[in-house]
Parts: C-alpha cells; structure tokens; sequence
C-alpha cells in the first residue's frame, strides 16, 4: 500500500524480456479478476484524454479470436474502471496507471480488467507496426516496469480518489 493514501492498493511491476517464439507476436496483459459474483455487465470507464472517464462497451464477443479480443482494448490514459451492476451493489474498482496503455475490462471471461503491459510483434504485417524493441547488448526484448494503483470504494459513501504523484 502507498503510504501517503492507505486507501490505494500499489502494484509495482517488472517483467522480464518477452520471449520470441517462431516470430510470433507475444502481447502481455496485466490482469485483475473479480470475484464474489462481481458483474460489470460489458460496460466500463476509460480515461482517455485526461480529463473525464468516457463509457465503453464490449463489442459482441462470441468467440475468442485474437481479432475479436483486441477490437474491445481501448487507448487508457491513466484510468480504467468497473462498476458491479448487480441490484443493490454500489461498488466500483478503478486501476490507474502510471503510462497511457490500451485496456479492456470483461473482455477475456467478463470480470477481468486488463492492460496491456507489453508487446512484441517481430514482424510487419497489413494491420500492425514492428514493435520489437530489444536491447542494444544482448538482442533480448527490454524489460518493462510499471506501477498501478488499485480504489475499491462504495459510490454511495464516497468517490474515487486522484492518485497522489
């Protein structure tokens, strides 16, 4: 926890270099499950210019295509959240993040948020750029560190927190 605001949760994250098996493109997502019957009901709240959280909804999702998927990840500027929609429950969870990332909520099992920590695709194809940054002394992908900060709050006893920088 951040000691300046004990109601944030710190997440303080490093990955190491990415693998590059056969050429083959390696997105990595940083994944927050919720549980106890938690329903976002396809809809959740991106920050995506700064300013105000802005409403997404999933695109229809019947199957798991890595097209399907990546048509419902979003610009995050510095903020997404989920709100459950269940009959009498008031509770929202937003996770800021310390670098504009793309992001989705409820797109992989539908009670998930999820950024995209890092990515590598070695090679160009029609639909996206070579994104294959390695290191200049040893040709492995760079490694990515990253912090997130976690609210869970009570929309009716309060309002969610600015993270302190």
């Amino acid at each position: 926890m951040a000691d300046s605001n004990p109601e944030m949760i710190e997440f303080n994250i490093e990955l190491a270099p990415v693998a590059n098996y056969n050429n083959q493109p390696n997105d990595l997502t940083m994944n927050w499950k919720m549980l106890s019957g938690f329903d976002m009901g396809k809809t959740f709240w991106t920050d995506e210019n700064g300013l105000e959280m802005t409403p997404r909804k999933l695109e229809n999702n019947n199957n798991t295509t890595q097209s399907s998927i990546s048509n419902n990840f979003v610009p995050v500027t510095s903020a997404i959240a989920v709100r459950d929609q269940r009959a009498g429950s008031n509770i929202q969870i937003t996770v800021m993040n310390d670098r504009t990332q793309a992001g989705s909520a409820g797109n992989s099992d539908g009670n998930t948020i999820e950024l995209m920590q890092h990515r590598r695709i070695p090679t160009v194809d029609r639909k996206s750029p070579n994104l294959d940054e390695m290191n200049s002394w040893n040709d492995k992908g760079i490694k990515v560190n990253a912090r997130y900060f976690m609210q869970i709050f009570d929309t009716k006893l309060g309002h969610s927190l600015q993270r302190q920088q």
